[in-house]
C-alpha cells in the first residue's frame, strides 16, 4: 500500500489488480489489471508495478516477470518491460529504477540480479549480480540501495546488502550485512529492520530487529 499525491494505491497480491482510492476517505477510483502484481513504485506521475507476469506455481519454466507503467491520473497502463525472474521491490535514485529479482517460482534456481531499467526509455540497460532470492530494495539519502536477501531456507542465510549508484546508473556492491530483514524503513540516517528466518533444516523461526547506520553501514 502506498499514498501518491492524493491517492492510495494498493497492490492486492494474487488477485491480478491494483486498487487506487483516495488517501483521505479510501473512495475507490478504479483499479488496474496486472497479473500477479507485487509492489508499486512512483515517479514523475507514472506508478511502477512489479509482476511475476505468470500464474501462481512453482516452475522451472516461470516466465520472466515484468515492471508495468501505470499514468497516475488515468489509470492506463502506458507501457512495460521485462525484468529477471520473480520481481520484487523497486527503489528510484535519479532517472534510474531498481528492480530485486528473486526468481522465487524456480526454486532452487533463484534469480540473482538488480535490474537497472532507464525510466526515459523505459528500457532494462543491465543486470547485476547479487544474492539468490532477492526482495526488498530500498534507496537512502546517499544514493545507496539497500536490498535484501531471503537466502535459499538451508545453507543460504537471509542477509542485508548495500550497493553504491553512480551517475549513469552502473550498481557497484559495497558489502553485506549478517542480519535478517524481511522488513525495513529508513528515516534520515536509520534503517530500522525486522526479520524472520525461517529454515527447512531446523524448521525453526528466528526472529530479529534492529537498527543499521546507513553512513558507517554499522548496526
Amino acid at each position: 500500500i502506498q499514498v501518491y499525491g492524493n491517492r492510495l494505491w494498493m497492490v492486492i497480491n494474487v488477485s491480478n489488480k491494483v486498487e487506487v482510492a483516495t488517501a483521505d476517505s479510501c473512495r475507490r477510483i478504479g483499479q488496474v489489471n496486472i497479473p500477479n502484481c507485487r509492489y508499486v513504485a512512483f515517479h514523475g506521475g507514472y506508478a511502477y508495478v512489479s509482476s511475476y507476469v505468470g500464474p501462481v506455481q512453482v516452475s522451472e519454466t516461470a516466465p520472466r516477470g515484468r515492471i508495468y507503467k501505470v499514468d497516475t491520473l488515468t489509470l492506463a497502463k502506458v507501457d512495460s518491460v521485462t525484468v529477471g525472474y520473480q520481481p520484487e521491490e523497486m527503489a528510484i535514485v535519479g532517472n534510474k529504477l531498481y528492480v530485486a529479482n528473486s526468481g522465487g517460482y524456480r526454486v532452487p534456481t533463484y534469480d540473482r540480479t538488480v535490474s537497472t531499467i532507464d525510466l526515459t526509455t523505459f528500457k532494462e540497460e543491465r543486470q547485476t549480480d547479487l544474492a539468490v532470492n532477492l526482495h526488498r530494495c530500498r534507496a537512502d539519502q546517499y544514493g545507496q540501495l539497500w536490498v535484501t536477501s531471503r537466502g535459499d531456507y538451508y545453507s543460504a542465510k537471509p542477509k542485508l546488502y548495500w550497493m553504491k549508484t553512480s551517475a549513469d546508473g552502473t550498481l557497484t556492491k559495497g558489502d553485506s550485512i549478517d542480519v535478517t530483514v524481511s522488513d525495513m524503513c529508513i528515516v534520515g540516517d536509520s534503517l530500522y529492520y525486522i526479520g524472520v528466518a525461517f529454515n527447512y533444516e531446523t524448521f525453526e523461526n528466528n526472529i530479529s530487529y534492529g537498527i543499521i547506520n546507513v553512513r558507517t553501514h554499522q548496526v
